[in-house]
């Protein structure tokens, strides 16, 4: 009767732990690193509005679902600053990912964000058009594109950004969130504001 108590004093834990680590649920984590603070445009105000119009709204593509099973379609913020630090920032959905990062972005370059849309006022709309993390063989592939509209005293300026970057699978999604991460940060930051409002000046 006791060897029988020990076996399954030992047996439950392990079955317990059996069962979450096949019941995980998986994740994508996006890490953006943030550019350092400048005061160039500190005098200035934006009235910012995103729209995702993407015609697919699924982030993973047909190669990688068997990876991401039961995936919610949420995304792990988690920011980066000029050194090593991480700080998670929230989960969000893609609207909520890419109206989180441009804010940052744009009051990182200090800018001043209006709440609602004024004459005086430039206008900056960031349009999402892809969004896709899929995986061919051994190979995680990450594309991001959008356009960025600028309007400013009757002048509008329209640029189209495109990233794409790939990492090879080692094990787990590691590298899936590395390749995200590195196109994400390098899309959202390529905007360069501050040309914008020189050109419209």
């Amino acid at each position: 009767m006791r060897v029988v108590f020990y076996c399954l004093k030992f047996a439950f834990p392990l079955f317990f732990a059996l069962f979450f680590s096949c019941t995980t649920i998986p994740t994508l984590k996006v890490t953006y690193k943030i550019i350092p603070r400048s005061n160039v445009l500190e005098d200035k105000e934006i009235f910012f509005t995103f729209v995702d119009q993407r015609t697919d709204k699924d982030i993973i593509g047909d190669n990688a679902r068997e990876l991401y099973k039961g995936y919610s379609g949420n995304i792990t913020f988690i920011l980066s600053g000029e050194g090593s630090d991480k700080y998670l920032v929230g989960i969000y959905d893609v609207e909520e990912l890419f109206k989180e990062a441009f804010t940052l972005y744009l009051e990182n370059n200090g800018l001043k964000l209006s709440d609602e849309k004024k004459p005086a006022i430039p206008q900056l709309i960031i349009r999402l058009e892809k969004f896709i993390l899929d995986l061919d063989g051994r190979q995680w592939f990450a594309t991001l594109s959008y356009e960025a509209e600028f309007i400013e005293n009757g002048r509008t300026i329209v640029r189209k950004f495109k990233g794409e970057g790939q990492k090879f699978r080692i094990s787990g999604l590691n590298q899936a969130h590395a390749v995200v991460s590195e196109v994400f940060t390098d899309i959202v930051n390529q905007l360069d504001i501050k040309s914008m409002f020189a050109e419209t000046m």
